[in-house]
């Protein structure tokens, strides 16, 4: 049985020789590990290791390092102070370097996004394989295994369609109720014959208009936070659009109050960054995608597919 050191700098285990040999082919382990055996007191690298690293062959065959939705599961608990612990400590490892990568793919994004009349394309195209890249890059940092834009460029080019359906699929999808709301505030503002103008002098107009969007506003943003891991499913793993939408949905479900705790938690941090003079938006940022995929790697397990 052994213990080791996770890239969150967390002790797990013991585990059996079977269990380490499965993170190691996860690619949640490599050489470089600390691991301890039961009954002994030293902390050793996993390299060095004959049971996992023979000297033959110090690289051991892996499997996909993105898991597939036949072995992504729902079956972890929200912990809020335990993501926001792991994110923060995630960030300190190296936190210029993450800074510098998510600021610079959110600059290249801005100015993408900015050229006239391409650029609008080139958002509703890129704007969800580029966040499902950012998404892979803070779960690596997580682990310790962050490689960089690379993280970010390779996930656009492997899990572009995946993450492109998921952003439109559930925005779309989520517009609905507030569509459903907009529909008969404006049917009651057509059939009232009042102009425009002379709104401000009718409040229960105002009132019954009001109502159903705001109604519609809330069920939005209920869809919007129950498919808001679609991306980083979608990102992370092998699993299509759809199934990333319904494991989304089922994850956020299961720990919905405690989720909506920490994305106010989140908002809060990015205000007080704003109110920093923008600077502390740096910050902010990076750690709140971090802590956002402390919470995913919570919520969602990957099991053995054997």
């Amino acid at each position: 049985m052994y213990s080791i050191i996770g890239g969150d700098d967390k002790t797990y285990g013991p585990v059996s020789v079977d269990e380490v040999r499965r993170w190691i082919r996860e690619g949640r382990a490599d050489e470089r590990t600390k691991v301890k055996q039961e009954g002994t007191g030293d902390w050793k690298e996993l390299g060095s290791i004959e049971d996992f690293y023979p000297s033959a062959s110090l690289t051991p065959p892996k499997i996909n390092a993105l898991p597939s939705s036949r072995n992504l599961s729902v079956a972890g608990e929200l912990r809020i102070r335990d993501c926001l612990a792991v994110g923060w400590h995630a960030y300190l490892r190296d936190p210029w370097r993450t800074t510098g990568i998510v600021a610079l793919v959110f600059i290249a994004q801005f100015v993408m996004n900015s050229i006239p009349v391409l650029g609008a394309l080139l958002a509703f195209l890129l704007n969800g394989p580029i966040l499902g890249g950012l998404y892979f890059f803070c779960q690596q940092v997580i682990r310790g295994k962050g490689q960089g834009i690379s993280d970010v460029t390779t996930t656009v080019k492997e899990r572009f369609l995946p993450c492109f359906l998921a952003t439109t699929v559930s925005s779309l999808l989520a517009f609905g109720p507030f569509l459903l709301g907009i529909i008969p505030a404006m049917g009651l503002f057509a059939g009232s014959g009042i102009a425009m103008e002379k709104l401000a002098e009718h409040p229960n107009l105002l009132l019954g208009m009001g109502l159903p969007i705001f109604a519609g506003f809330l069920g939005m943003m209920y869809f919007l936070i129950s498919w808001s891991f679609a991306v980083p499913i979608a990102g992370c793993s092998t699993t299509d659009f759809w199934e990333a939408m319904k494991l989304s949905w089922r994850g956020v479900q299961q720990n919905f109050l405690k989720y909506f705790a920490l994305l106010l938690i989140l908002a809060f941090l990015n205000l007080l960054g704003a109110l920093c003079l923008i600077v502390g938006l740096f910050v902010t940022v990076p750690l709140t995608l971090i802590v956002t995929m402390a919470a995913y790697e919570q919520i969602f397990r990957t099991t053995d597919s054997r």
